[in-house]
């Protein structure tokens, strides 16, 4: 079992600098990841930094950890732009970026208010997988379907590409089928207080997916029994630092050493 935190980037945490210093402190105490939201606001209205521009600045601060974004909204965000992203951060982390994608929300206006085409779940669900048909070839470094078979990015470190996570969420199996359908390498769960191997399994068992097919990280929650979890298939338990954290209650978090 690894574990990450999963960081808002809201208030005092809009600043890479401070999500620098915070990765820094969480390496030093022994956890495995430090992951970023992809949001404009949440219900505060409060403005959120950009997702990449901060692993960027998380990559060079640390030299361990894996990095990445849980997770991208790809329907409001271009393919081709998302992969050149990260497979620069790829590269400037050393093989250590990790990218997930989902859905998105428009609960606070995140599409609707600037009129974005991907207006409801199923329109986003149809970006979201035609992006992904797309970023698997991107970020390989392959000719593209789409680009008239042109290469769009250079390749990255990690071979065949970077890895790609599916957001899910717990009661639903839309994320698990995703993660099969797409031949992806994992599958980032939220929407449960407290973590159980249930949950695992009937993640594993929705998307017809084995133990150790693919990573499984519990986003969110509590994590009480991270043994028993591993046992059935989960990879990584990744507590969330929320909205309203100030930096130095993610940096005293980020103290508390996950093992």
């Amino acid at each position: 079992m690894r574990w990450g935190l999963s960081i808002s980037l809201s208030g005092e945490l809009a600043d890479p600098k401070v999500l620098a210093d915070v990765a820094v402190i969480a390496e030093e105490a022994g956890w495995a990841g430090v992951f970023v939201w992809d949001h404009l606001w949440n219900r505060t209205l409060a403005p959120f930094a950009d997702p990449f521009v901060t692993v960027a600045a998380i990559a060079i601060a640390t030299e361990r950890i894996n990095v990445g974004t849980l997770v991208t909204a790809l329907p409001r965000r271009r393919p081709q732009l998302v992969a050149q992203s990260t497979v620069s951060l790829d590269r400037l982390s050393g093989g250590r970026m990790v990218l997930g994608l989902g859905l998105g929300v428009d609960s606070h206006g995140e599409y609707s208010a600037f009129d974005e085409p991907a207006a409801d779940d199923r329109a986003r669900a149809r970006a979201l997988d035609a992006g992904i048909d797309l970023l698997k070839q991107m970020l390989a470094g392959e000719p593209v379907t789409g680009a008239d078979g042109r290469i769009t990015t250079l390749a990255s470190v990690q071979q065949p590409r970077v890895p790609i996570w599916i957001a899910g969420t717990a009661r639903y199996t839309a994320g698990p089928r995703r993660v099969h359908r797409h031949a992806v390498e994992g599958l980032a769960l939220v929407g449960a207080d407290t973590w159980s191997p249930d949950n695992v399994t009937s993640a594993l068992q929705a998307g017809e997916l084995s133990a150790g097919e693919i990573d499984l990280a519990l986003v969110g929650g509590a994590h009480p029994d991270s043994h028993a979890l591993a046992e059935v298939g989960a990879t990584w338990c990744i507590p969330e630092i929320l909205p309203g954290a100030t930096a130095s209650d993610a940096k005293a978090f980020a103290r508390t050493s996950p093992l």
